[in-house]
């Protein structure tokens, strides 16, 4: 095993950080989905071929354009993961005007994209990033796994992983100049559950301090609700189609006190 350290000065972590394949579930089904219309296409063919139900043959393309479609799903879905929510990320970070001292609290923060690319914004600052750690939500999301993508992006120096459900952050009150949250609060399936995450947002966020909060669904529900508790220039955009099921950005800003 290569040293880790040298004259007590920590080396940079080899390898390339890696943000997960997003509902690594759905993908597979669309590829186990592929696979089947791709058999019975096949099966069409041949049973046709040897005289076998002979009006299998009528469904050869209907078969291989479904397989077509699942396989175009999923690729779409792996880019997305792989790429596509990079350049979501970047756009979204460009939007907030940085100083660099900034507080930030990711929620739901994953294998960190949305906590690392703050934290490369920052210079005296701090990213915090808080999460359950649920496989099924990205494929090997763990604590590990995320501390891992945060050394190989040499942000170590500014950056703290929490465990914390988005309901109950563990923070206090006005603790955050900047919180975003990425393809995360859908994964509560309540809608009551949702809210309370997002009035927890709002409470731990400072005066003046801004809300970023990219998500596949719920997005006007999430606007409603940082309406309702008197958030300013709250705005929902998109769509953005990465992810198939389209992505809408919600952006808001606690108003100063006065």
């Amino acid at each position: 095993m290569p040293p880790t350290e040298i004259h007590g000065e920590k080396l940079p972590v080899a390898g390339r950080a890696a943000y997960g394949i997003d509902a690594p579930g759905v993908v597979r089904t669309f590829y186990i989905l592929c696979a089947a219309a791709f058999v019975s296409a096949w099966v069409s063919v041949m049973a046709a071929d040897h005289g076998i139900f002979s009006w299998l043959r009528y469904f050869t393309w209907p078969f291989f354009t479904v397989g077509v479609v699942f396989f175009a799903q999923g690729g779409v879905m792996v880019w997305g993961s792989l790429s596509g929510k990079m350049r979501l990320r970047d756009k979204l970070l460009a939007s907030i005007p940085w100083r660099g001292d900034e507080i930030v609290l990711d929620v739901g923060c994953g294998h960190g994209l949305m906590l690392i690319g703050a934290a490369k914004r920052l210079r005296t600052g701090k990213a915090i990033g808080v999460d359950l750690w649920q496989k099924e939500d990205q494929a090997g999301n763990s604590r590990e796994a995320t501390w891992r993508n945060v050394e190989i992006e040499n942000v170590a120096d500014r950056v703290e992983l929490r465990d914390g459900d988005a309901r109950k952050l563990p923070f206090a009150d006005n603790s955050f100049d900047v919180i975003l949250s990425s393809w995360a609060l859908h994964n509560i399936y309540d809608a009551a559950g949702r809210e309370t995450a997002i009035r927890e947002i709002i409470r731990v966020l400072k005066p003046g301090g801004r809300v970023r909060i990219v998500d596949i669904r719920h997005a006007k529900e999430y606007a409603r609700v940082l309406r309702d508790s008197k958030l300013a220039d709250v705005k929902l955009s998109g769509p953005n189609f990465l992810f198939v099921i389209p992505s809408f950005t919600v952006s808001a800003t606690k108003p100063p006190l006065n």
